[in-house]
């Protein structure tokens, strides 16, 4: 049986393989802590003070260090602002709208269809629902931050929101990587919070494919205890994550977050020695763009408890509409077995 800590090191090694090396982006964030005009230096811009082991270099590496750097910081934010917004009910339940024009054809109002609805719509109804709350509340979070910079522009004053905005709207402007597509911290981040969503649905989902015959609170423990097996793919390269999640066939064609998990996908594995889902070592191969030299990782794994939030949310979800119930014992004969290790 694989250990299951095989997936991290593998991964690391594929990211050396494929000629990357890892800035952690900690390290940045304490200095900008200790000394906030860090945020307005050209270190910044320059990899961090990190120096560039190839010539080659593409301007992208510069970028991607600032870039997230600033949205790391500013996520910290996101992740009590989504806290301070959620809406619940008298009961704690999450409150969801159902999304316009939706092709589930599920209404939050009908209690009946709802709970005849079969799994796989039922999950792509959540999904659904989940990412357009999430980005209604980016939308509003957005609206702050850009209101903090004007209001500190207008009093020629500044905050560390503030400038961390003001020098990531001017480094997105003139970005290689996100100017041509016109990428901004509202699209950006609202993405980014639909992939973290996509991985929590596919690891909740996992659980009952992979391990039938359990109760609801045994695979909400199953899936709360299996995130940290989950967490490396949010510490690699863009390339190397999509490149996992087509080979592991949980990245729909069309790259939307509203599909349910595939009964065939092999990207996650149950190890019955751990008694935890892990992540298939066997599908990981060296990817990088040419000149790629430098990853950081997700900028919401340095915001401390927002992957974790998010994966929250879909427990919450799991289990105020029974899903595990439902999904349970759903193409059972497609189990994949974990692949072996010498250890």
């Amino acid at each position: 049986m694989a250990r299951t800590n095989d997936f991290a090191l593998t991964y690391a090694s594929a990211h050396e393989e494929a000629g990357m090396t890892r800035i952690n982006l900690a390290p940045i964030l304490h200095r900008i802590a200790e000394d906030p005009n860090y945020l307005l230096s050209e270190e910044l811009l320059t990899l961090a003070g990190h120096c560039p082991a190839h010539a080659d270099t593409r301007k992208e590496d510069f970028e991607k260090v600032a870039i997230n750097t600033l949205l790391g910081l500013l996520y910290v934010d996101l992740r009590e602002h989504i806290i301070a917004r959620m809406p619940l009910d008298e009961s704690g339940h999450l409150v969801l709208s159902t999304p316009p024009e939706s092709p589930h054809g599920l209404d939050f109002a009908d209690p009946a269809g709802i709970d005849a609805a079969d799994p796989d719509r039922m999950v792509g109804f959540l999904r659904d629902s989940v990412c357009h709350l999430l980005d209604a509340i980016i939308n509003d979070w957005t609206i702050k931050v850009m209101v903090e910079e004007d209001r500190c522009r207008t009093e020629g004053t500044i905050t560390e929101m503030a400038a961390a905005s003001y020098v990531l709207g001017r480094e997105l402007q003139k970005s290689v990587l996100h100017g041509p597509s016109g990428y901004d911290i509202l699209s950006i981040t609202k993405t980014g919070s639909h992939t973290a969503l996509h991985v929590c649905w596919n690891l909740v989902e996992a659980a009952p494919l992979l391990r039938p015959g359990l109760e609801a609170a045994a695979y909400d423990d199953l899936a709360r205890r299996s995130l940290k097996q989950v967490l490396p793919l949010a510490m690699g390269s863009l390339g190397m994550l999509c490149q996992f999640m087509a080979a592991g066939k949980i990245e729909a064609d069309d790259h939307q977050a509203i599909h349910p998990l595939r009964p065939d996908q092999s990207a996650f594995l149950y190890d019955p020695d751990k008694d935890l889902i892990v992540l298939n070592t066997d599908l990981i191969e060296p990817t990088a763009m040419a000149g790629e030299r430098h990853y950081t990782g997700c900028p919401a794994f340095y915001a401390n408890g927002l992957i974790n939030l998010y994966m929250e949310i879909v427990l919450t979800l799991a289990a105020q509409y029974g899903m595990y119930v439902r999904l349970q014992g759903k193409n059972a004969s497609l189990i994949p077995s974990p692949p072996r290790g010498e250890g």
